[in-house]
């Protein structure tokens, strides 16, 4: 059973990385809402909504969650909730002519809405399931998962800068999200052979009785507490991702040729650093993968900065190669972390309050999105940078028991 759940798992991920790739939330989502005319602070709204919605939502899912035997099937209506999205989008870019920008706007917002939240609904079970494995096969995932997606997503690069490049806007975007929708359901299969053993469960832990017991749980588990600030620190570096696409229309020519060799490229960085994250963690566990996270989101937008002001188009994509390992490290060590700082009774509690609780991923967008309309880029970026070295003495304190085993 757990030999069909691992190559389920791996299943989901080969054919997830094409909806990531196509529906990617730091180039194509930003480049999306810019052609249609937006501003920065459009940008900063559905980067809220894409990134930072979907985590702060988990716990209200996890009070429902909490009670369910089977988590399987809200698994299951999670993905096909973003299948419905991505359809619906598609069919909203065909018909943009019919509609003013406010209104196109606000179904884009909505959609995507819908998108997000179902993913966020559906981590939840995929979190819990994934527990199931035994440890070996979980750390096995977390690398393997890594290599397949990131030669997916290469693969998948080569169709979305032929579209991109070929089509012209909408129908560019529609090609896009149609095969995302496609791709998704296609990656959901994989979870039809998952075999889900009925858990022991007690009455439903209540959305207040969760609250009422927080700084309880902060208190007694230190771990936990250290793990959640440091999340909001990198959490707030990372609203500035998407900003890097308006930061390039800002001093180049963002078209569709140029967007996609931006894809490509920082595809290309997620690839290149998932061979690199299995040799951090064999010797630093997955704490070295967070500290690594840290280095690179205080020297790139710094490093953003001085090539835009060099006028440097080429040296400028680099810049989304090491965006491309930020998303990488990310995907490698924060879901395996939680995993590894709770235990079967707690994961969906813990990895709902993870989101939840991370308010700067939401709530920085739109303020970054203010800013930049105010002030410039330039100053954004510094100020973003300096902000992400408090993550150093948080991480520094905080114990995670594969660490131990690794040193």
């Amino acid at each position: 059973m757990k030999n069909k759940n691992y190559i389920g798992f791996l299943w989901h991920a080969i054919f997830l990385s094409l909806t990531t790739t196509f529906t990617e939330v730091n180039t194509v989502i930003p480049a999306l809402i810019l052609s249609l005319g937006g501003s920065s602070f459009h940008v900063g709204v559905v980067s809220a909504i894409v990134i930072g919605l979907p985590v702060v939502t988990k716990l209200f899912f996890s009070s429902f969650l909490s009670s369910k035997n089977k988590k399987k099937p809200y698994l299951l209506l999670g993905i096909n909730l973003r299948v419905l999205a991505l359809i619906s989008i598609a069919v909203t870019l065909i018909y943009y002519k019919s509609f003013s920008f406010i209104v196109i706007l606000l179904l884009l917002y909505f959609e995507l809405l819908v998108f997000s939240v179902g993913g966020a609904f559906a981590s939840l079970p995929y979190v819990y399931l994934l527990g199931s494995l035994s440890k070996d096969l979980r750390i096995n995932f977390f690398t393997r998962r890594q290599m397949i997606s990131s030669v997916g997503m290469l693969l998948s690069v080569i169709i979305a800068r032929y579209i991109l490049s070929t089509w012209q806007y909408p129908t560019q975007y529609v090609i896009l999200f149609s095969i995302s929708a496609t791709s998704l359901f296609i990656a959901s299969m994989g979870f039809w052979q998952v075999k889900e053993s009925s858990a022991n469960v007690s009455e439903r832990v209540y959305l207040k009785d969760i609250l009422k017991n927080l700084p309880s749980l902060l208190k007694h588990d230190k771990n936990f507490a250290l793990f959640l600030i440091y999340s909001n620190i990198m959490g707030a570096a990372l609203a500035l991702t998407p900003f890097y696409i308006g930061y390039a229309k800002n001093n180049f020519t963002l078209d569709g040729k140029l967007l996609s060799s931006l894809l490509l490229i920082q595809i290309s960085g997620m690839f290149v650093a998932s061979f690199l994250y299995p040799k951090i963690i064999n010797k630093k566990g997955f704490k070295g993968v967070l500290k690594f996270r840290i280095y690179i989101h205080f020297f790139l937008p710094l490093i953003a900065v001085y090539i835009a002001n060099k006028g440097s188009l080429i040296a400028y994509l680099f810049v989304f190669f090491f965006i491309g390992v930020i998303i990488s490290a990310r995907a490698v060590s924060e879901d395996a972390a939680l995993i590894e700082l709770s235990n079967k009774s707690n994961r969906v509690i813990y990895s709902a309050l993870s989101g939840t609780l991370n308010i700067a991923i939401i709530v920085v967008p739109l303020i970054l999105g203010s800013l930049i309309s105010v002030f410039s880029y330039e100053i954004i970026f510094i100020i973003s940078s300096l902000f992400t070295l408090l993550a150093f003495p948080i991480l520094s304190k905080i114990t995670c028991p594969i660490d131990l085993e690794t040193n």
